[in-house]
């Protein structure tokens, strides 16, 4: 007999429910989010676009054509920023003009390694592979998302998420000693898989420490720790913008080093435990979490034996090698372990609905979230400041999720994100279309940190909703495929800055169709609010009417 999520909560209830040991492993994996933020995001400052034109002939030689040079007296040249263009001094109307590409190379404004894409080369016709890494990276995180949670579900949220960390930090510090664009890009699609190893199993477990009646914690916390993480990236990138975008990158995968911290004090999710049957480290860490959170530890153990269906026989502290009994005659409890597969989700028409209309929900909320991001330099006003202002966002989308989201349910919570990203960008996109004035840009920008609020929340809310509706062995399995759903709209994201060079208004547009669409779908979704975590299937059944 499998154990249900209510019976888990009850011995968390008993803890104290958000006592210190529970604060502190939430902290302790909630900072993380600096290793994945700075990873995810690093991009829009290595690989930021620098002006630059077409290079002159060395040594002040004429330029030749066909092997034939020039003679200086005979033409003009202007040198664009993909096209040397030539014109012939000629008072014939015929072949005055020429325009060659940029046979001499190309000069950059600041220094040649300044970006990837200026030490590499990426513009003009090469100007797509600027943005080609980023994609690779979110490939990467679907790939990883796809693979690590199966090992998060089988061996533990710990071992995956310092594996994973550990895994950040070398190839980081890798990506700095990339002689060649392809070296570049395949190290971005490593770091995408194993990011992901780190952001799922993190949101999995900062959800899995806490009773159904702190849980909102979970939310909030990690808005404001993930925008200070985005915030903290503006100094970084601004101080360090003189230097090269091996240095910057050295930098940013430094935060990494706190995977030592992680190896040294986190201890394993006790959901995890529980559900796999890892009954002895269980006792370990509640006996633990008990010291830290002033508890009587006897009437926690008392509690603990309760939930796994034995006698408590353990007074007061075990002596070394002592072992839980289910009876003078048995070392461990006869118990069965249920174990799922994403087909036990899929195979169900209710529930199968609702996982697509999660991966849509992800999917838009990337799109928006990365779109955004990557487009903030078009706006107007100095990029940094642009960054700094999208990523201030990330906080007042905290706050509005502490407030609404035990009060008017998750779906409520999720709806009023939805709305705020659609509304934003569609009026920005109005005024885009309407008006070209100063004013009008101003309009524009603030409408844009709007929608940016919008997105981030949205984000930010999913992480929080689709745990609550998966059981715990299927729990990381069901997020890791919406965070799939997810790079869907990641990889597009960055190429929102090409398709604004060529419509301005369209990824506002964009955007904001795909989030008020978003709104009308999650009328169909359950309600989780006050709900137990599900443990198993059958719980997972009691979020639906009928299944």
């Amino acid at each position: 007999m499998a154990v249900k999520g209510t019976e888990v909560d009850t011995v968390l209830n008993t803890l104290g429910g958000k006592g210190l040991y529970q604060q502190v492993h939430h902290l302790l994996i909630a900072l993380t989010a600096f290793s994945a933020a700075f990873q995810l995001l690093d991009m829009i400052f290595i690989g930021r676009i620098i002006p630059h034109e077409c290079s002159a002939p060395p040594n002040g030689t004429g330029i030749t054509i066909a092997g034939v040079e020039l003679s200086p007296s005979n033409y003009t040249v202007e040198y664009g920023q993909c096209n040397i263009n030539i014109k012939y001094n000629t008072t014939s109307s015929i072949n005055t003009e020429h325009k060659l590409p940029c046979i001499y190379g190309m000069t950059y404004t600041e220094r040649k390694d300044a970006s990837i894409v200026s030490e590499f080369d990426l513009v003009c016709e090469r100007g797509a592979l600027g943005d080609l890494p980023q994609t690779l990276l979110i490939l990467g995180q679907a790939m990883g998302a796809l693979v690590l949670p199966f090992f998060s579900d089988r061996y533990g949220r710990k071992p995956t998420n310092i594996i994973s960390h550990f895994g950040m930090m070398v190839i980081g510090v890798a990506t700095t000693f990339s002689n060649s664009y392809i070296t570049f890009a395949i190290l971005r699609l490593l770091m995408g898989i194993v990011q992901q190893g780190v952001v799922l199993t993190s949101a999995t477990y900062c959800i899995e420490v806490y009773p159904t009646p702190y849980r909102r914690y979970v939310g909030v916390v990690g808005s404001v720790v993930w925008g200070i993480c985005v915030v903290a990236m503006t100094p970084f990138g601004y101080f360090l913008r003189m230097e090269s975008w091996r240095t910057q990158q050295l930098a940013f995968c430094s935060v990494s080093l706190y995977v030592i911290i992680e190896v040294i004090f986190l201890d394993e999710s006790f959901r995890w435990l529980i559900a796999n049957g890892k009954y002895d480290i269980a006792l370990k860490n509640v006996k633990k979490a008990a010291k830290w959170n002033k508890i009587d530890v006897n009437m926690v153990v008392d509690k603990f034996n309760e939930l796994i269906g034995r006698q408590t026989l353990i007074i007061p502290e075990p002596e070394k090698g002592d072992q839980l009994l289910l009876n003078e005659d048995e070392t461990k409890p006869i118990e069965k372990i249920e174990k799922y597969s994403l087909l036990d989700i899929l195979k169900r028409k209710k529930l199968a609905l609702n996982t697509f209309i999660l991966w849509y929900l992800w999917c838009t909320a990337a799109l928006s979230y990365f779109g955004l991001f990557f487009t903030s330099s078009s706006l107007v006003g100095d990029k940094y400041l642009n960054f700094f202002l999208y990523a201030l966002m990330e906080f007042p989308s905290g706050i509005i999720f502490f407030l609404i989201v035990d009060r008017f349910g998750r779906k409520k919570t999720l709806t009023t994100y939805y709305a705020l990203c659609g509304t934003g960008m569609i009026l920005a996109t109005i005024i885009k279309v309407t008006s070209d004035s100063y004013a009008a840009s101003i309009c524009i920008t603030v409408l844009s940190l709007v929608g940016k609020l919008g997105a981030g929340g949205a984000f930010g809310a999913c992480f929080f909703y689709t745990p609550e509706i998966f059981p715990t062995n299927l729990r990381n399995v069901g997020l890791g495929s919406a965070s799939i759903a997810a790079r869907v709209g990641g990889m597009l994201g960055p190429f929102s800055r090409v398709l604004a060079q060529h419509i301005s208004w369209g990824p506002g547009a964009i955007f904001g169709g795909c989030c008020l669409l978003a709104t009308l779908l999650i009328t169909i979704l359950p309600e989780t609010k006050g709900k137990e975590l599900p443990q198993t299937m059958a719980d997972v059944k009691l979020l639906y009417k009928k299944i």
